[in-house]
Protein backbone atom coordinates (compact mmCIF):
# COMPACT_ATOMS: atom_id res chain seq x y z
CA UNK A 1 0.00 0.00 0.00
CA UNK A 2 1.88 3.49 -1.25
CA UNK A 3 1.32 6.24 1.43
CA UNK A 4 3.30 8.86 -0.59
CA UNK A 5 -0.13 11.53 -1.28
CA UNK A 6 -1.98 10.10 2.24
CA UNK A 7 -2.16 13.50 4.05
CA UNK A 8 -2.93 11.64 7.56
CA UNK A 9 0.52 9.84 7.48
CA UNK A 10 3.66 11.97 8.53
CA UNK A 11 6.55 10.86 6.76
CA UNK A 12 10.25 10.67 8.12
CA UNK A 13 13.28 11.53 6.39
CA UNK A 14 14.86 8.20 5.52
CA UNK A 15 17.69 8.26 7.71
CA UNK A 16 15.12 8.69 10.69
CA UNK A 17 14.79 5.90 13.20
CA UNK A 18 11.98 4.40 15.02
CA UNK A 19 10.62 6.43 17.63
CA UNK A 20 12.44 4.73 20.80
CA UNK A 21 10.35 3.98 24.44
CA UNK A 22 8.48 6.34 25.99
CA UNK A 23 7.60 8.04 22.79
CA UNK A 24 11.00 10.29 22.15
CA UNK A 25 12.12 10.33 18.85
CA UNK A 26 15.89 10.73 18.59
CA UNK A 27 17.32 13.01 15.75
CA UNK A 28 20.85 11.80 14.15
CA UNK A 29 23.05 14.69 15.21
CA UNK A 30 26.03 15.81 13.62
CA UNK A 31 29.46 14.48 14.73
CA UNK A 32 30.55 15.24 18.34
CA UNK A 33 26.96 17.03 19.64
CA UNK A 34 24.20 15.23 21.55
CA UNK A 35 21.82 13.87 19.82
CA UNK A 36 18.40 16.41 19.21
CA UNK A 37 15.28 15.52 20.89
CA UNK A 38 12.08 15.97 18.91
CA UNK A 39 8.88 17.53 20.38
CA UNK A 40 6.05 14.42 19.47
CA UNK A 41 3.10 14.98 20.86
CA UNK A 42 2.26 11.70 23.35
CA UNK A 43 0.25 9.07 22.36
CA UNK A 44 -3.56 9.00 23.83
CA UNK A 45 -3.45 6.84 26.92
CA UNK A 46 -5.68 3.43 26.77
CA UNK A 47 -8.47 1.91 29.00
CA UNK A 48 -5.74 0.25 31.28
CA UNK A 49 -3.70 3.20 31.54
CA UNK A 50 -6.81 5.09 32.73
CA UNK A 51 -8.35 2.78 34.82
CA UNK A 52 -5.45 0.44 35.86
CA UNK A 53 -4.52 1.89 39.26
CA UNK A 54 -8.20 1.98 40.14
CA UNK A 55 -9.27 -1.55 39.01
CA UNK A 56 -6.44 -2.68 41.33
CA UNK A 57 -7.97 -1.29 44.43
CA UNK A 58 -10.86 -2.23 43.14
CA UNK A 59 -9.94 -6.06 43.17
CA UNK A 60 -8.17 -5.39 46.42
CA UNK A 61 -11.66 -4.30 47.93
CA UNK A 62 -13.54 -7.06 46.55
CA UNK A 63 -11.53 -9.86 47.64
CA UNK A 64 -11.50 -8.27 51.36
CA UNK A 65 -15.14 -8.26 51.26
CA UNK A 66 -15.27 -11.75 49.98
CA UNK A 67 -13.15 -13.34 52.51
CA UNK A 68 -14.98 -11.49 55.04
CA UNK A 69 -18.37 -12.96 53.37
CA UNK A 70 -16.71 -16.25 53.21
CA UNK A 71 -15.42 -16.54 56.91
CA UNK A 72 -19.01 -15.50 57.85
CA UNK A 73 -20.15 -18.64 56.59
CA UNK A 74 -17.90 -20.98 57.69
CA UNK A 75 -18.40 -19.65 61.24
CA UNK A 76 -21.97 -19.90 61.01
CA UNK A 77 -21.49 -23.34 59.56
CA UNK A 78 -19.33 -24.48 62.59
CA UNK A 79 -22.21 -22.56 65.08
CA UNK A 80 -24.86 -24.74 63.72
CA UNK A 81 -22.94 -27.48 63.69
CA UNK A 82 -22.25 -27.26 67.26
CA UNK A 83 -26.11 -26.73 68.34
CA UNK A 84 -26.97 -30.34 66.51
CA UNK A 85 -24.54 -31.85 68.57
CA UNK A 86 -26.85 -31.04 71.48
CA UNK A 87 -29.67 -30.87 70.03
CA UNK A 88 -32.64 -32.40 72.41
CA UNK A 89 -34.60 -35.46 71.13
CA UNK A 90 -38.15 -35.11 69.79
CA UNK A 91 -40.76 -32.76 72.16
CA UNK A 92 -43.07 -35.43 73.93
CA UNK A 93 -46.79 -34.88 73.68
CA UNK A 94 -47.11 -34.38 76.87
CA UNK A 95 -44.66 -31.29 78.10
CA UNK A 96 -45.35 -32.12 81.89
CA UNK A 97 -44.18 -35.78 81.24
CA UNK A 98 -40.99 -35.66 82.82
CA UNK A 99 -42.38 -34.03 85.64
CA UNK A 100 -44.60 -36.72 86.23
CA UNK A 101 -41.89 -39.06 85.92
CA UNK A 102 -40.28 -37.56 88.65
CA UNK A 103 -43.34 -37.95 90.57
CA UNK A 104 -43.38 -41.85 89.76
CA UNK A 105 -39.86 -42.63 90.57
CA UNK A 106 -40.10 -40.42 94.12
CA UNK A 107 -43.20 -42.45 95.46
CA UNK A 108 -41.23 -45.50 94.56
CA UNK A 109 -38.86 -44.38 96.91
CA UNK A 110 -41.27 -43.63 99.35
CA UNK A 111 -42.86 -46.87 99.20
CA UNK A 112 -39.62 -48.89 99.41
CA UNK A 113 -38.82 -46.89 102.43
CA UNK A 114 -42.47 -47.41 104.05
CA UNK A 115 -44.33 -50.08 105.67
CA UNK A 116 -46.29 -52.23 103.49
CA UNK A 117 -49.77 -50.88 102.19
CA UNK A 118 -52.95 -52.99 104.50
CA UNK A 119 -55.07 -54.80 102.30
CA UNK A 120 -58.14 -53.46 101.98
CA UNK A 121 -61.36 -55.47 102.88
CA UNK A 122 -64.13 -55.54 101.23
CA UNK A 123 -67.85 -55.55 101.88
CA UNK A 124 -71.20 -56.73 101.00
CA UNK A 125 -74.81 -56.07 101.88
CA UNK A 126 -75.75 -58.38 99.81
CA UNK A 127 -77.32 -61.27 101.67
CA UNK A 128 -76.88 -63.82 98.54
CA UNK A 129 -73.85 -62.06 97.89
CA UNK A 130 -70.58 -64.09 95.45
CA UNK A 131 -67.98 -62.04 96.47
CA UNK A 132 -64.81 -63.43 97.75
CA UNK A 133 -63.40 -61.28 100.84
CA UNK A 134 -59.97 -61.47 101.33
CA UNK A 135 -58.68 -62.99 104.77
CA UNK A 136 -57.72 -60.84 107.43
CA UNK A 137 -54.75 -60.14 109.46
CA UNK A 138 -55.50 -59.82 112.77
CA UNK A 139 -54.44 -55.78 114.10
CA UNK A 140 -53.42 -55.87 117.61
CA UNK A 141 -54.60 -53.53 120.16
CA UNK A 142 -51.66 -51.95 121.64
CA UNK A 143 -53.30 -50.70 124.26
CA UNK A 144 -54.66 -53.72 125.85
CA UNK A 145 -53.02 -55.13 129.10
CA UNK A 146 -53.15 -58.81 129.74
CA UNK A 147 -55.29 -58.16 132.59
CA UNK A 148 -58.11 -57.31 130.25
CA UNK A 149 -57.60 -60.11 128.03
CA UNK A 150 -59.52 -62.76 128.69
CA UNK A 151 -57.87 -66.18 128.75
CA UNK A 152 -54.47 -64.14 127.61
CA UNK A 153 -52.50 -66.08 130.49
CA UNK A 154 -50.66 -63.29 130.98
CA UNK A 155 -48.11 -61.46 128.58
CA UNK A 156 -46.33 -63.15 125.80
CA UNK A 157 -46.23 -64.50 122.30
CA UNK A 158 -48.79 -67.24 120.68
CA UNK A 159 -47.90 -70.46 121.64
CA UNK A 160 -46.30 -73.58 119.84
CA UNK A 161 -47.66 -75.46 117.09
CA UNK A 162 -48.89 -78.74 118.94
CA UNK A 163 -52.70 -79.36 118.33
CA UNK A 164 -53.34 -81.60 121.40
CA UNK A 165 -54.58 -80.57 124.64
CA UNK A 166 -52.56 -79.13 127.63
CA UNK A 167 -50.25 -76.55 127.86
CA UNK A 168 -49.48 -76.92 124.24
CA UNK A 169 -51.55 -75.95 121.53
CA UNK A 170 -51.55 -72.91 118.56
CA UNK A 171 -53.76 -72.17 115.84
CA UNK A 172 -52.73 -70.79 112.69
CA UNK A 173 -49.86 -68.65 111.52
CA UNK A 174 -51.18 -64.98 112.15
CA UNK A 175 -51.74 -62.50 114.81
CA UNK A 176 -53.00 -63.69 118.51
CA UNK A 177 -56.35 -63.26 119.15
CA UNK A 178 -57.59 -63.25 122.80
CA UNK A 179 -59.98 -65.77 123.44
CA UNK A 180 -62.92 -63.58 123.39
CA UNK A 181 -61.83 -60.91 121.02
CA UNK A 182 -60.64 -57.99 120.29
CA UNK A 183 -62.28 -54.51 120.83
CA UNK A 184 -61.86 -53.27 117.20
CA UNK A 185 -64.31 -53.24 115.05
CA UNK A 186 -62.32 -54.98 112.58
CA UNK A 187 -60.96 -57.67 114.90
CA UNK A 188 -63.20 -60.16 113.35
CA UNK A 189 -66.50 -61.57 111.68
CA UNK A 190 -68.45 -62.30 114.89
CA UNK A 191 -69.37 -59.34 117.11
CA UNK A 192 -70.22 -60.13 120.68
CA UNK A 193 -72.02 -58.35 123.38
CA UNK A 194 -72.06 -59.41 127.51
CA UNK A 195 -75.09 -59.41 129.56
CA UNK A 196 -75.68 -60.18 133.05
CA UNK A 197 -78.56 -61.58 134.47
CA UNK A 198 -78.13 -60.59 138.24
CA UNK A 199 -78.41 -56.99 137.36
CA UNK A 200 -80.97 -54.56 135.61
CA UNK A 201 -79.62 -52.14 132.37
CA UNK A 202 -78.75 -49.63 135.56
CA UNK A 203 -76.88 -52.28 138.03
CA UNK A 204 -80.19 -53.15 139.89
CA UNK A 205 -80.20 -56.39 141.14
CA UNK A 206 -82.65 -59.26 139.53
CA UNK A 207 -83.24 -61.72 141.97
CA UNK A 208 -81.73 -64.56 139.67
CA UNK A 209 -81.03 -67.97 140.75
CA UNK A 210 -79.33 -70.63 138.16
CA UNK A 211 -83.24 -72.07 137.52
CA UNK A 212 -84.48 -68.93 136.35
CA UNK A 213 -81.14 -68.44 133.93
CA UNK A 214 -82.50 -71.64 132.70
CA UNK A 215 -85.97 -70.39 132.30
CA UNK A 216 -84.26 -67.30 130.23
CA UNK A 217 -82.34 -69.25 127.73
CA UNK A 218 -85.15 -71.08 126.93
CA UNK A 219 -87.41 -68.15 126.40
CA UNK A 220 -84.93 -66.81 124.25
CA UNK A 221 -84.32 -70.17 122.20
CA UNK A 222 -88.04 -70.56 121.62
CA UNK A 223 -88.52 -66.87 120.76
CA UNK A 224 -86.71 -67.15 117.84
CA UNK A 225 -83.32 -66.06 119.20
CA UNK A 226 -84.47 -62.10 119.54
CA UNK A 227 -81.67 -60.20 121.46
CA UNK A 228 -84.22 -57.60 122.80
CA UNK A 229 -85.18 -60.49 125.25
CA UNK A 230 -81.87 -59.47 126.93
CA UNK A 231 -83.22 -56.47 127.29
CA UNK A 232 -83.76 -55.89 130.86
CA UNK A 233 -80.55 -57.30 131.62
CA UNK A 234 -77.23 -55.67 132.45
CA UNK A 235 -75.63 -54.93 128.90
CA UNK A 236 -71.72 -54.41 128.23
CA UNK A 237 -70.76 -51.36 126.86
CA UNK A 238 -68.23 -52.38 124.52
CA UNK A 239 -68.34 -55.08 122.06
CA UNK A 240 -65.77 -57.60 120.70
CA UNK A 241 -65.15 -59.37 117.90
CA UNK A 242 -63.52 -62.19 117.11
CA UNK A 243 -62.86 -64.64 114.26
CA UNK A 244 -63.82 -67.86 116.30
CA UNK A 245 -65.24 -69.20 119.69
CA UNK A 246 -62.12 -71.04 120.78
CA UNK A 247 -62.37 -70.68 124.58
CA UNK A 248 -59.97 -73.60 126.60
CA UNK A 249 -61.22 -74.67 129.98
CA UNK A 250 -60.42 -71.57 132.16
CA UNK A 251 -61.38 -69.64 135.05
CA UNK A 252 -64.55 -68.41 134.35
CA UNK A 253 -63.99 -64.91 135.88
CA UNK A 254 -61.72 -64.02 132.37
CA UNK A 255 -65.11 -63.83 130.48
CA UNK A 256 -66.25 -60.46 132.44
CA UNK A 257 -62.58 -59.49 132.31
CA UNK A 258 -62.60 -59.63 128.66
CA UNK A 259 -65.32 -57.10 128.55
CA UNK A 260 -63.49 -54.97 130.66
CA UNK A 261 -66.51 -55.77 133.38
CA UNK A 262 -64.13 -57.47 136.07
CA UNK A 263 -65.15 -54.94 138.63
CA UNK A 264 -68.92 -54.97 137.88
CA UNK A 265 -69.84 -58.47 136.91
CA UNK A 266 -69.39 -61.37 139.17
CA UNK A 267 -68.42 -64.51 137.62
CA UNK A 268 -71.66 -66.56 137.13
CA UNK A 269 -74.70 -66.25 135.14
CA UNK A 270 -73.57 -64.28 132.15
CA UNK A 271 -73.80 -64.95 128.60
CA UNK A 272 -72.05 -63.79 125.28
CA UNK A 273 -74.10 -63.65 122.01
CA UNK A 274 -71.61 -63.59 118.97
CA UNK A 275 -73.43 -62.42 115.44
CA UNK A 276 -71.94 -62.44 112.12
CA UNK A 277 -72.54 -63.62 108.21
CA UNK A 278 -70.28 -65.89 106.87
CA UNK A 279 -69.76 -68.04 103.59
CA UNK A 280 -67.83 -71.33 103.63
CA UNK A 281 -64.54 -72.03 101.53
CA UNK A 282 -66.39 -74.41 99.71
CA UNK A 283 -69.40 -76.07 98.82
CA UNK A 284 -70.55 -79.46 100.91
CA UNK A 285 -72.40 -81.03 103.45
CA UNK A 286 -71.17 -79.03 106.94
CA UNK A 287 -72.02 -80.60 110.65
CA UNK A 288 -70.82 -77.89 113.58
CA UNK A 289 -69.29 -80.09 116.58
CA UNK A 290 -68.41 -78.91 119.78
CA UNK A 291 -68.92 -78.14 123.98
CA UNK A 292 -69.53 -75.93 126.01
CA UNK A 293 -69.72 -75.15 129.80
CA UNK A 294 -72.23 -74.34 130.44
CA UNK A 295 -73.76 -72.88 127.41
CA UNK A 296 -72.53 -73.58 123.73
CA UNK A 297 -75.56 -73.09 121.66
CA UNK A 298 -75.40 -72.31 117.45
CA UNK A 299 -78.36 -70.58 115.46
CA UNK A 300 -77.52 -70.94 111.42
CA UNK A 301 -79.82 -69.38 108.94
CA UNK A 302 -82.37 -68.44 111.42
CA UNK A 303 -82.24 -72.25 112.43
CA UNK A 304 -80.72 -73.52 115.49
CA UNK A 305 -78.51 -76.48 114.35
CA UNK A 306 -76.24 -77.45 117.53
CA UNK A 307 -77.17 -77.37 121.30
CA UNK A 308 -73.99 -78.61 123.24
CA UNK A 309 -74.45 -77.52 127.08
CA UNK A 310 -73.16 -78.65 129.76
CA UNK A 311 -74.68 -82.60 129.77
CA UNK A 312 -77.31 -81.64 127.96
CA UNK A 313 -80.28 -82.77 128.13
CA UNK A 314 -79.61 -84.09 131.47
CA UNK A 315 -78.65 -80.83 133.78
CA UNK A 316 -81.30 -79.22 132.08
CA UNK A 317 -79.86 -75.73 131.75
CA UNK A 318 -82.11 -75.39 127.96
CA UNK A 319 -84.59 -77.42 127.33
CA UNK A 320 -84.12 -77.23 123.90
CA UNK A 321 -85.71 -80.84 122.75
CA UNK A 322 -83.19 -80.71 120.34
CA UNK A 323 -80.67 -84.44 119.96
CA UNK A 324 -77.00 -84.72 118.52
CA UNK A 325 -76.36 -86.67 115.31
CA UNK A 326 -73.19 -88.13 116.86
CA UNK A 327 -70.85 -87.15 119.56
CA UNK A 328 -66.99 -87.42 119.99
CA UNK A 329 -65.20 -88.53 123.40
CA UNK A 330 -61.56 -86.64 123.38
CA UNK A 331 -61.10 -87.38 126.87
CA UNK A 332 -61.11 -83.83 127.71
CA UNK A 333 -60.55 -82.00 130.10
CA UNK A 334 -59.19 -84.96 131.80
CA UNK A 335 -59.57 -88.87 130.55
CA UNK A 336 -61.47 -88.85 134.04
CA UNK A 337 -64.28 -86.00 133.19
CA UNK A 338 -64.77 -86.12 129.45
CA UNK A 339 -66.94 -84.02 128.24
CA UNK A 340 -69.20 -85.44 125.45
CA UNK A 341 -68.67 -83.55 121.82
CA UNK A 342 -72.12 -83.00 120.07
CA UNK A 343 -72.26 -82.89 116.31
CA UNK A 344 -74.89 -80.72 114.85
CA UNK A 345 -77.31 -81.25 112.14
CA UNK A 346 -76.04 -81.65 108.40
CA UNK A 347 -75.94 -78.07 106.19
CA UNK A 348 -75.92 -78.05 102.34
CA UNK A 349 -73.53 -74.78 101.85
CA UNK A 350 -72.53 -73.14 98.59
CA UNK A 351 -69.26 -71.40 98.43
CA UNK A 352 -70.21 -67.64 97.87
CA UNK A 353 -73.16 -67.77 99.41
CA UNK A 354 -73.72 -65.85 102.48
CA UNK A 355 -75.66 -67.14 105.45
CA UNK A 356 -75.97 -65.59 108.87
CA UNK A 357 -74.63 -67.54 112.06
CA UNK A 358 -75.68 -66.86 115.98
CA UNK A 359 -73.27 -68.44 118.74
CA UNK A 360 -74.72 -68.48 122.13
CA UNK A 361 -72.27 -69.30 125.18
CA UNK A 362 -72.64 -68.73 129.03
CA UNK A 363 -71.33 -69.84 132.30
CA UNK A 364 -74.20 -70.76 135.15
CA UNK A 365 -72.44 -71.64 138.43
CA UNK A 366 -68.74 -70.16 137.78
CA UNK A 367 -65.60 -71.70 138.52
CA UNK A 368 -64.50 -73.01 135.50
CA UNK A 369 -65.84 -72.94 132.01
CA UNK A 370 -65.28 -73.73 128.26
CA UNK A 371 -66.74 -73.10 124.94
CA UNK A 372 -65.00 -75.13 122.12
CA UNK A 373 -66.60 -74.52 118.22
CA UNK A 374 -65.29 -76.93 115.47
CA UNK A 375 -66.50 -77.57 111.89
CA UNK A 376 -66.76 -81.30 109.85
CA UNK A 377 -67.26 -81.73 106.64
CA UNK A 378 -68.65 -84.91 105.34
CA UNK A 379 -66.20 -86.50 102.98
CA UNK A 380 -63.05 -84.70 103.93
CA UNK A 381 -60.27 -87.72 105.90
CA UNK A 382 -59.63 -86.29 108.99
CA UNK A 383 -56.62 -87.48 111.16
CA UNK A 384 -57.78 -89.48 114.02
CA UNK A 385 -57.02 -89.51 117.68
CA UNK A 386 -56.22 -92.34 119.71
CA UNK A 387 -59.88 -93.13 120.44
CA UNK A 388 -60.82 -93.30 116.74
CA UNK A 389 -62.42 -89.23 117.06
CA UNK A 390 -61.66 -87.24 113.94
CA UNK A 391 -59.66 -83.98 114.53
CA UNK A 392 -61.53 -81.41 113.43
CA UNK A 393 -60.33 -77.85 112.34
CA UNK A 394 -61.69 -74.90 114.15
CA UNK A 395 -64.65 -72.97 112.67
CA UNK A 396 -63.19 -69.82 112.14
CA UNK A 397 -63.09 -66.48 109.86
CA UNK A 398 -59.14 -66.15 110.11
CA UNK A 399 -55.70 -67.11 110.12
CA UNK A 400 -55.25 -66.40 113.91
CA UNK A 401 -52.78 -67.40 117.30
CA UNK A 402 -54.93 -68.36 120.99
CA UNK A 403 -52.66 -66.60 123.47
CA UNK A 404 -50.63 -68.64 125.64
CA UNK A 405 -52.39 -71.20 128.12
CA UNK A 406 -51.90 -70.23 131.81
CA UNK A 407 -51.28 -73.44 134.35
CA UNK A 408 -53.85 -75.56 134.35
CA UNK A 409 -56.08 -74.15 131.05
CA UNK A 410 -55.97 -77.24 128.47
CA UNK A 411 -57.75 -77.70 124.84
CA UNK A 412 -58.79 -80.40 123.09
CA UNK A 413 -57.11 -81.98 120.06
CA UNK A 414 -58.14 -79.66 117.03
CA UNK A 415 -56.92 -79.33 113.18
CA UNK A 416 -53.92 -76.80 112.85
CA UNK A 417 -54.53 -74.49 109.73
CA UNK A 418 -58.18 -75.58 108.56
CA UNK A 419 -60.11 -73.96 106.42
CA UNK A 420 -61.00 -70.27 106.71
CA UNK A 421 -64.61 -69.32 106.32
CA UNK A 422 -65.37 -65.59 104.89
CA UNK A 423 -66.80 -62.68 106.80
CA UNK A 424 -69.64 -61.25 105.22
CA UNK A 425 -70.23 -57.62 106.82
CA UNK A 426 -73.55 -56.71 107.00
CA UNK A 427 -75.43 -59.42 105.78
CA UNK A 428 -78.14 -60.75 108.23
CA UNK A 429 -80.79 -61.88 106.23
CA UNK A 430 -80.68 -65.86 105.50
CA UNK A 431 -83.46 -68.42 106.16
CA UNK A 432 -84.11 -68.09 102.10
CA UNK A 433 -82.77 -71.48 100.99
CA UNK A 434 -83.22 -75.44 102.33
CA UNK A 435 -79.79 -76.29 103.23
CA UNK A 436 -80.60 -78.69 106.77
CA UNK A 437 -80.66 -82.21 105.74
CA UNK A 438 -82.68 -84.55 107.48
Amino acid sequence: MSTENDPGITQLPPSAEAPAAGGVVNSPAPHGQPPAVANVTPRKPGFLDRFGGRFLYISIIAHVVFGLIATWFVVQRIEAKRKLTFQAGAKAANPNSRAIEHKVQVKKQRNNMSAPAQAKRITTTAVTARVSIPEMAMPMNTDMTPSRMAGGGGAGVAFGSATMGGAGGGGGGGSMMPFFGLREANGGGLMGNFYDFKQGPKGESTGMTPQKYAQELTQFVKGGWNETHFAKFFKGPDSLYSNQVFIPDIDANKGPSAFNLQDKVKPSMWIVLYKGSVSPPESGIYHFVGHGDDILMVRFDNKMVLAANWDEPHFGIVDTKWTPKGTYNYGWPTANTPFPFRKGDAMDLRAGSSYPVEILIGEQPGGRGHAILLIEKEGVQYEKDGRGNPILPIFRMGDVKLPPLANGETVPPYMKNGPIWKSVRGALGGGSLNIFKK
